[in-house]
This record gives structure tokens, C-alpha cells and sequence, in this order.
């Protein structure tokens, strides 16, 4: 996959470009993930914050919970990014980057939280976050 990679919320109001990534995609099957997307799971890649660089005026970050910061467009109300209140990482919506067609899931976390059947992907699964994540 080319880098840097690109993306957009569904207006085009916020842009970002990622010159590398840390994680390729990750489903999060937590209640947050799903209220907040309207979907079953969240798919997101994790890059450094430092090599994410965003534009747009119409940016808004929210805090819902005690952990993380939720990025969207003020415009089109798209939600494009997660950031941990605590650490120096960016999770980014992999379905509003371009480009990124043929990645696959590396990972389905909060699997204790699925609503639906998971895929049968060949991907681990999580029960709660991982990498010390609950």
C-alpha cells in the first residue's frame, strides 16, 4: 500500500494524510465503538500522532468516556478519528481513508461486546482490548 496515505470525511471539509502506520485495520466490536459508528464494529488503522497531519476548520473532538477523544467532522458529522487520552497514537477510520483497498482485519477486539457473528476471517480475536487494553 502507497504512503502517505490519504482520506476525508464524506464532505471533504476535514483531510488528513498518514505517512506511515503503526496497525493495519483493527475491528472494535465494543458498545462505544457501535453507538458512535451506527454499525456493528468500528474498523480503524493506528498510526503515531506525528504522522498524521490534519486540515480543516470543520474538525470537532468530543470525550465521551474517560479514555479517548473521538474526532469528527462539525459538517457532515463523519467520524474519522480515536485518540487515547493517555499516549502519543491515532486511531483513523479506515473507511474514510483512500487507498486502502485490500488491507485486512489484523485483529477483531471486544469480541465480548459482538452483536452480531464475527467473520470467519482467519483474524484473532480479542474478547476485551488487547495488548493490555480492557
Amino acid at each position: 500500500m502507497p504512503e502517505p496515505l490519504t482520506g476525508r470525511c464524506l464532505c471533504g471539509a476535514v483531510t488528513f494524510e498518514i505517512d506511515r502506520l503503526s496497525e493495519g485495520p483493527v475491528a472494535c466490536h465494543c458498545r462505544e465503538c457501535q453507538r458512535q459508528s451506527g454499525s456493528a464494529f468500528w474498523t480503524a488503522v493506528t498510526a503515531a500522532r506525528e504522522a498524521v497531519r490534519i486540515a480543516g476548520e470543520r474538525l470537532g473532538w468530543v470525550r465521551l468516556t474517560q479514555n479517548a477523544w473521538r474526532g469528527f467532522c462539525r459538517d457532515c458529522g463523519g467520524y474519522l478519528f480515536w485518540q487515547p487520552v493517555q499516549g502519543d497514537t491515532l486511531d483513523i477510520a479506515a473507511g474514510a481513508i483512500d487507498g486502502i483497498d485490500g488491507m485486512k482485519i489484523e485483529a477483531h477486539i471486544f469480541t465480548a461486546e459482538a452483536r452480531l457473528p464475527l467473520p470467519e476471517d482467519g483474524a484473532p480475536r480479542f474478547p476485551h482490548g488487547r495488548k493490555g487494553i480492557d
